[in-house]
């Protein structure tokens, strides 16, 4: 009796646990798992984190380039594009500040590329002058044409058309690191609505 009650309580054959090497074995899959999973994510965060970057990136820029419509579009005049030194792209037009005051904006370009900006001041001063304001547009852009400047005018009487008409082609990179940037090309025009070819208004801009 006592025999057949030892046996009973003996615990079954496959409740035994498991030996080291088969714990040692199953840590090492479930580390690759894991290392192969993590990496995954990490990828897929970056990917996303890049996607956001560019897609307000761009947000933005169509907002600048929104903006600089709306003020080109009562320009009375855009002049030529010109190079500034040997570092620049520049070109610009006339304006009236609400007051009846006319305004000579400048929009520039490096060369190399980096921040268009915008430089104003009163006309028939000097671009050197101390009431002038810079204020940049938007960064990370470079020239689309290819070793020539961004901007060209279509001035009034041509082409059919009685406005003067900037066309600006650039292009803008989104990521600094290699590889792990995006470019994305524009070529806009603005029209100036407010063109006027009236001699007695003075629309051209001393630059210093």
């Amino acid at each position: 009796m006592i025999a057949r009650v030892g046996r009973r309580l003996r615990p079954p054959s496959g409740d035994r646990g498991f030996s080291l090497m088969e714990v040692m074995v199953g840590s090492a899959v479930m580390s690759v798992v894991m290392a192969i999973a993590t990496a995954g994510f990490v990828q897929m965060y970056h990917a996303t984190e890049k996607s956001d970057s560019a897609a307000q990136a761009q947000a933005n820029l169509a907002d600048a380039f929104g903006k600089l419509d709306r003020e080109i579009r009562y320009a009375y005049r855009i002049n030529a594009a010109y190079s500034i030194g040997t570092t620049g792209y520049g070109v610009d037009y006339v304006i009236d500040d609400g007051s009846g005051t006319l305004q000579c904006v400048q929009l520039s370009l490096p060369v190399a590329g980096g921040a268009l900006l915008r430089l104003q001041w009163p006309q028939p001063s000097t671009s050197a002058d101390a009431a002038a304001i810079s204020t940049g547009i938007a960064t990370d852009l470079s020239s689309g044409a290819a070793g020539g400047s961004p901007f060209t005018v279509r001035s009034a009487a041509t082409d059919g058309s009685n406005f003067d008409r900037l066309v600006m082609n650039v292009n803008s990179t989104v990521g600094a690191a290699a590889g792990s940037n995006s470019t994305r090309s524009y070529n806009l025009q603005f029209t100036a609505l407010n063109t006027t070819l009236d001699a007695g208004v003075k629309t051209t801009c001393v630059k210093a």
